[in-house]
């Protein structure tokens, strides 16, 4: 004999259905729960590790006192650099291959017109402190003290021959 109302069946039967698998979702969670709180199977060196994996690894700073904070804290925390060290460590990424019309080391009308324009030394100096054009301010470290971006500005300089 064929029902009617199939739909109204068919809902009726899924939601027993449905209520008794929640049911038994239920019943085993609370089950799991009771026969195993988990704190003593966790070994504290595993623990540690799996702490160590799931740290950070850096935090986002936008406040400007507090970036010039941490620029100074991280330049006090690291011998000062040579001139020859910060071009390695930084200026060569642009200034090797003259990226974004950076003026190459060992072109000397690029850095002479450079330097006439800017103000010899001190002006270069003052330039890469601040920033120019696509350069960020202090070649984008900004741990680099005054008297570091200076001395790497005369290292190009000096390996330029001028």
């Amino acid at each position: 004999m064929a029902h009617k109302n199939h739909d109204q069946v068919f809902f009726i039967n899924f939601g027993m259905v449905l209520g008794v698998l929640v049911f038994i979702a239920l019943v085993c969670a609370t089950a799991a729960r009771f026969l195993d709180s988990g704190d003593e199977h966790v070994d504290p060196q595993t623990q540690a590790r799996l702490e160590e994996r799931i740290k950070p690894i850096g935090t986002v700073v936008t406040d400007p006192s507090v970036l010039v904070k941490l620029a100074a804290a991280a330049q006090a925390a690291r011998a000062p650099m040579t001139g020859e060290q910060v071009y390695a460590k930084i200026c060569t990424g642009c200034h090797a291959a003259g990226v974004l019309n950076a003026p190459k080391v060992g072109d000397k009308a690029a850095w002479g017109e450079r330097a006439k324009s800017q103000g010899g030394l001190d002006g270069l100096t003052k330039k890469a402190i601040s920033g120019l054009n696509a350069m960020p301010p202090r070649g984008g470290d900004a741990s680099l003290s005054d008297d570091e971006v200076k001395g790497a500005v005369e290292y190009m300089l000096k390996q330029t021959g001028i």
